[in-house]
């Protein structure tokens, strides 16, 4: 009975973790498509919203299956699983950080509807909320991965 349920745990303690960062890419992708799909001229942030918000998406899912091939593993291997979790916190922190920027000029400069300019200020400030989290997590694991090595 005890080592079904030691079983049991080690399963489901993942897999919270996976459906909860595969959850927030999810969200981070739908702000992202909501974000670019604006017709503006001239707005060179979109640049940054297409290049750096993948690219902080591909280092946060590195991290995961750096964590989940040690964790399978049981043994640290590289990156170890304190830069994996700097990996995948900050990789999506600032993704976060740099989509809630977006949103903020996007709000700025959206002429239509006061709905949907509460809309892209909702979203942009759910990016915020998520982003200071994530980025002190990742702080604090990168200061413990510096202490470490």
């Amino acid at each position: 009975m005890t080592r079904a349920a030691i079983t049991f745990g080690q399963i489901l303690t993942p897999l919270f973790f996976y459906v909860v960062i595969a959850a927030y890419v999810a969200f981070l992708v739908a702000s992202a498509w909501q974000f670019s799909r604006r017709p503006e001229p001239g707005r060179s942030i979109r640049g940054i919203n297409l290049t750096v918000v993948p690219l902080g998406v591909l280092v946060a899912l590195v991290g995961v299956l750096a964590a989940s091939f040690n964790a399978f593993n049981q043994q640290e291997g590289t990156p170890s699983t304190t830069w994996a979790i700097v990996m995948v916190a900050l990789g999506l922190g600032l993704s976060s950080l740099v989509l809630a920027v977006e949103g903020f000029v996007l709000r700025g400069r959206v002429r239509s509807s006061p709905a949907e300019r509460r809309a892209i200020g909702m979203r942009s400030l759910s990016l915020i909320a998520t982003t200071v989290p994530l980025v002190i997590l990742g702080g604090l694991f990168f200061a413990l991965a510096i202490h470490i090595a």
